[in-house]
């Protein structure tokens, strides 16, 4: 999720700013200049309230709710993703089943089939190459092939900003997903005027060089900011400014991983070498399915239930990507691409719960492209749909909670009594976007769907400091705190809200 104060080419981890949330008072009028769309129900009722619920709003993350619906339709809450472990069939002995090694030596080529799968750590990877260890593996006499056929076309979507790329919000959604295709480093100085070297964690496949400088803390901001660039193999050449820390502590960093591909035949390279497996042929990637092959080992991704509602409470953009394209895979039968994506996730809604996007434009799963326009009204229809099915579903409970869980914590429109654990929503934020959509617990206890849409959001300057550095909450929360009371109280607001 872009953060609303997001910074040209800032790709660090900033220090979590240790200051308690702030209440924000209902005001009822929104803030000025900014674009405002709203759509809700009340107990009891069909008719949806609200206003400028036709027009077309940046839907932000709360497009992961589409991407959830289509997906737990489709593939239901116990789908599981698969990375397998293969060989060429001619390698397995036909009566015991196993690999046929001599001396050590596996006469094959190894294939490792990517599936997209969010949550494949290098642990979980090391694991998987390991079972040609317990055979007895000592060296492959062929290639190892890692097959991405499953998904096809760019890892990133049209409309993300290029200046967001070495962030990890943006991290590609590929076929070879390793740690989330982000990666961590630091920077370290030795005080102010200081040169800031990279330090990288021992065996991580990356090249850093860094031109950053240590400021005084009052001088970081403005023009003195960290910037990252990527260039191709995974090197990333860092410039700008970092503030002085407490006793030179080093900075973090947290950077996004430009080309999958490669990450992952270094991540194999690098494993094959610690377990001690000679590769007589080459480590490559392979963009068709490999024939005649047999599987010798698997591993499987959480259902998709939990994966969901990692997407849904942390917000995450990788795992709404990976899930959409598994699903476009899936229902196509074809490699998938962020087209087929949305291509697949409109036909299972019209075909399985009769909702129509209609004019929508989708570009991704996630939300993350200002490409992407939806209209309050269309959401609520999903939303509406959700409530009324949500006992086979079970989309609602995997949602943040106000005052509780995921985004909606520490919401400032939402943390304190009467909406605190009566809000059940999807947040989506994008640069000088808030939107939030999901229910509202009513006074009475019955549950209904909102949508609030909240574009085009910008302030004076001293006011846009204060936000982003969380000394204040942004304005407009005042107003989408008097829209979610009037909801709460069950009350229909006039034409001028």
């Amino acid at each position: 999720m872009r953060q609303l104060f997001t910074t040209c080419c800032v790709a660090v981890l900033m220090a979590v700013l240790s200051v308690s949330a702030h209440a924000v008072p209902a005001s009822n009028k929104p803030l000025e200049g900014a674009q405002v769309g709203v759509a809700y129900k009340l107990p009891g009722q069909d008719r949806t309230y609200g206003k400028n619920q036709d027009l077309y709003f940046h839907p932000a993350s709360t497009q992961k709710i589409v991407t959830a619906l289509a997906a737990m339709l489709y593939l239901g809450p116990d789908y599981q993703i698969t990375t397998k472990l293969q060989v060429n069939s001619q390698a397995i002995n036909p009566q015991t089943k196993k690999l046929k090694v001599s001396g050590g030596t596996l006469k094959s080529d190894v294939i490792v089939s990517f599936s997209g799968d969010p949550t494949l750590r290098v642990d979980h990877y090391r694991g998987l190459l390991a079972i040609l260890s317990k055979h007895g593996v000592k060296r492959i006499d062929g290639d190892v092939i890692l097959d991405v056929s499953r998904f096809g076309g760019p890892s990133r979507a049209n409309g993300w900003s290029w200046d967001d790329l070495p962030a990890c919000f943006t991290a590609p959604s590929a076929p070879i997903i390793i740690n989330r295709n982000c990666t961590f480093a630091q920077l370290q100085g030795n005080g102010v005027g200081t040169p800031a070297r990279a330090l990288i964690p021992q065996g991580v496949p990356i090249d850093i060089k860094s031109d950053v400088t240590v400021v005084a803390s009052e001088d970081y901001g403005g023009d003195c900011i960290l910037e990252a660039n990527l260039y191709i193999d995974n090197k990333y050449h860092l410039t700008g400014c970092i503030p002085t820390t407490n006793k030179n502590q080093p900075w973090p960093l947290s950077l996004a991983i430009a080309d999958a591909e490669r990450w992952g035949v270094d991540w194999t390279r690098s494993i094959l070498n610690r377990l001690g497996i000679k590769v007589n042929g080459a480590i490559t990637v392979s963009h068709t399915p490999q024939g005649n092959i047999t599987t010798i080992a698997q591993r499987h991704s959480p259902k998709l239930s939990s994966l969901v509602e990692y997407m849904l409470q942390k917000s995450n953009n990788l795992y709404a990507d990976a899930i959409a394209k598994n699903l476009a895979a899936d229902y196509f039968d074809l490699p998938a691409t962020y087209y087929r994506a949305n291509r697949a996730m409109r036909s299972i809604l019209k075909q399985y719960a009769n909702i129509d996007l209609g004019s929508a434009y989708i570009v991704d799963a996630s939300g993350l492209s200002p490409h992407n326009l939806l209209t309050p009204s269309k959401m609520l229809e999903l939303l509406d749909y959700i409530n009324k099915h949500n006992d086979k579903l079970g989309i609602i409970e995997l949602l943040p909670v106000s005052g509780k869980s995921g985004t909606l914590q520490w919401r400032s429109s939402t943390f304190n009594q009467p909406l605190k654990e009566h809000v059940i929503a999807k947040t989506g934020t994008l640069q000088n976007v808030s939107n939030l959509a999901g229910f509202v617990i009513t006074k009475s206890g019955q549950r209904v769907p909102f949508v609030l849409f909240t574009n085009s959001i910008t302030y004076s300057e001293a006011t846009r400091d204060r936000v982003k550095y969380r000394r204040m909450p942004s304005p407009h929360y005042a107003y989408e705190r008097y829209v979610l009371e009037n909801i709460y109280n069950e009350r229909v607001m006039g034409r001028d809200f």
